[in-house]
């Protein structure tokens, strides 16, 4: 498929990592190389002083090759390998510095563990209020919430999605610590078979999952005293944290007024996982 230059070198710059220089450079000779410097400048608005750093580095990038002499020309190496191989070392570089950055995240958590724990402590009443607006942060502290509940916790979502292995996986260890979980929400016959497998598993081990086709208001409630509330439009990654048992007591007579209302869910899920065997 012919691709327009512009096209390419806008591709090569957002998508590839290559300068604007350097993209310019590298479509100039990759369309009308062998070129000299001089060609390069003509051929792709390079300013003259600039061409020789930016070829240079092209063939430092293993994009192009250098033929000696007065002046150098500079000719294409076969894209095929040139650009797969410079992904290759970009993808070894991020790895390894990925690798050194887990090594720090791990020091840094040892290290920070205690001053995060004492804030905790002097958390005060005075803390009504807090809010997330990534999707990441919600995760993270909803997670660790479910998985240090005192008592009780139950949500009613309208989230038409399974719910993350990450919060899976903190109900889970709340459950096998004898906590009491409800929970209302729509089971949908498009969630995969592990999906519907896990959720299955929490049943199980004591989650009290029921169904419900619902559109309201999504909201959760520890120890009917916290009180959590996704802000729409759904899926959202703006949650509201409130510690207010007064709104905790609405919020949980809402709960039970949609409790009446809906199913249990393992029926369903069950006729969901036979439609899926073989």
């Amino acid at each position: 498929m012919a691709i327009d230059q512009d096209e390419l070198i806008h591709i090569l710059t957002e998508q590839i990592g290559l300068t604007p220089y350097e993209a310019r450079g590298y479509v100039a000779v990759l369309f009308h190389g062998p070129l000299s410097p001089k060609g390069v400048n003509q051929k792709s608005g390079i300013p003259r002083p600039r061409a020789y750093d930016v070829l240079n580095s092209l063939v430092g990038k293993g994009l192009l090759m250098e033929q000696p002499g007065k002046p150098s020309k500079y000719l294409a190496v076969d894209p095929a390998i040139g650009l797969k191989k410079l992904m290759e070392e970009l993808e070894d570089r991020t790895n390894r510095q990925i690798k050194q950055q887990w090594g720090a995240v791990e020091e840094l958590v040892s290290s920070l563990s205690g001053p995060y724990a004492s804030t905790l402590e002097g958390e005060t009443e005075e803390n009504l209020v807090w809010v997330t607006r990534r999707d990441s942060a919600m995760i993270a502290r909803y997670s660790e919430a479910i998985r240090n509940v005192d008592r009780s916790f139950i949500i009613a979502t309208a989230l038409t999605k399974a719910t993350g292995k990450e919060i899976l996986a903190a109900v889970k260890h709340a459950l096998k610590k004898k906590k009491s979980f409800r929970a209302i929400r729509p089971i949908h016959s498009d969630w995969s078979k592990s999906e519907l497998e896990m959720y299955e598993e929490l049943i199980n081990l004591g989650d009290d999952i029921r169904h419900l086709e619902y559109d309201g208001l999504s909201f959760a409630i520890f120890d009917e005293r916290d009180v959590v509330i996704w802000l729409p439009p759904y899926p959202s990654t703006r949650t509201v944290w409130i510690k207010l048992p007064l709104l905790a007591e609405i919020l949980l007579g809402y709960f039970e007024s949609l409790w009446k209302r809906s199913e249990p869910a393992l029926p369903l899920i069950e006729m969901f996982l036979q439609e899926k065997s073989p």
